[in-house]
């Protein structure tokens, strides 16, 4: 990604964001990529070039808190309807009426929100590795705790406990090739060691846990990865996981509408999951593309030969693009030039 397409805007409540912009070509639509946690828009590396190529208008930002954008660390900064709306001011300064929104990780639930807040500026939302996020004025971490591992068999958000606990910056910090091994790790076995146990990524960090990478993670991409969250810190990321566990989002949640508490019966949605993920499990994502509240829209579900991080793997990405390209000519722009 050309570093020379890289913008910044300043939102409506005062934030910088960093974002990556390209123009649409012959009047394709455009898309808007939101990445996850820890990740900022250097992880579509694989998948931006490819939509770019193909002559769709692009728009990746650095989500708050992570690069090129503004680092606040109170977290109730990064409720979700202020999140959409950081990014909704970005399409205004960029003259985008409507566009298709990709999320992965934690950006696949503020693509989720595009739907509950903004509707009329999306045509469609597709999300990886996590699915539609349902919007809930009730959640409580240990009972979801409880709803999780039922669906799955185990714990597997057990790592937020950790990620919102005070310090947990500092020590990743400490000890970032061992927060490297735990994020990227070859051997996906150390997955149920690390994530699923509440005490396992903090426990790993403090012994100076290493172990081989995935291939994806070279020599230069660890060193951009390291140097991103030594300059930046990790304290203003993991807010969005403090904001979580303490429930906070419940009052955010709460203004949304009951007629826009699922996406439009218009905007169709897509979902691919990772089938070795062991965080998100696939499992409890396809359940969730699959409640009763779905069942009249139209839903797309792909399964990749991958763990949680399918756009970073060459092999995975190619088909996510794919796939990704194929929803969005013969379902997305048929229902729009219905």
């Amino acid at each position: 990604m050309d570093p020379a397409f890289y913008k910044d805007h300043t939102t409506s409540r005062g934030y910088n964001y960093h974002y990556y912009r390209v123009l649409p070509k012959d009047n394709n639509i455009n898309l808007v990529f939101i990445h996850g946690f820890p990740s900022t828009s250097h992880d579509w590396r694989l998948i931006v070039p490819y939509f770019q190529e193909e002559g769709y208008g692009i728009i990746v930002p650095d989500m708050l808190g992570y690069r090129g954008t503004d680092k606040p660390t109170n977290f109730r900064e990064y409720q979700y309807s202020l999140l959409t709306r950081d990014v909704v001011d970005i399409m205004d300064q960029e003259g985008v009426e409507r566009a298709v929104a990709i999320g992965h990780d934690w950006g696949a639930h503020v693509v989720s929100r595009f739907s509950n807040f903004f509707p009329e500026r999306f045509l469609a939302y597709a999300t990886l590795s996590l699915p539609y996020h349902f919007p809930r004025t009730d959640f409580e971490m240990e009972s979801f705790m409880a709803s999780t591992k039922e669906a799955v068999g185990y714990e597997p958000f057990g790592y937020w406990y950790f990620f919102a606990e005070e310090g947990a910056a500092k020590i990743i910090e400490e000890n970032m090739e061992s927060f490297l091994a735990i994020m990227f790790p070859q051997d996906l076995s150390w997955v149920r060691s690390t994530f699923n146990d509440r005490g396992g990524v903090k426990a790993a960090l403090l012994r100076k846990h290493k172990t081989a990478l995935q291939g994806f993670m070279t020599e230069e991409e660890q060193k951009i990865f390291a140097e991103t969250f030594w300059k930046g810190g990790l304290a203003a990321p993991l807010s969005y996981y403090t904001i979580m566990v303490t429930g906070a989002r419940n009052e955010d949640d709460a203004k949304i509408p009951e007629s826009r508490r699922i996406p439009p019966l218009s905007s169709p949605l897509f979902f691919g999951a990772g089938l070795k993920d062991g965080v998100c499990h696939p499992t409890y994502g396809k359940a969730e593309m699959t409640r009763e509240e779905l069942k009249n829209h139209n839903v797309t579900i792909r399964e990749f030969d991958g763990d949680h991080w399918i756009m970073l793997s060459p092999d995975t990405a190619d088909k996510i693009n794919q796939e990704l390209e194929l929803w969005i000519e013969n379902v997305v722009l048929n229902r729009q030039r219905a």
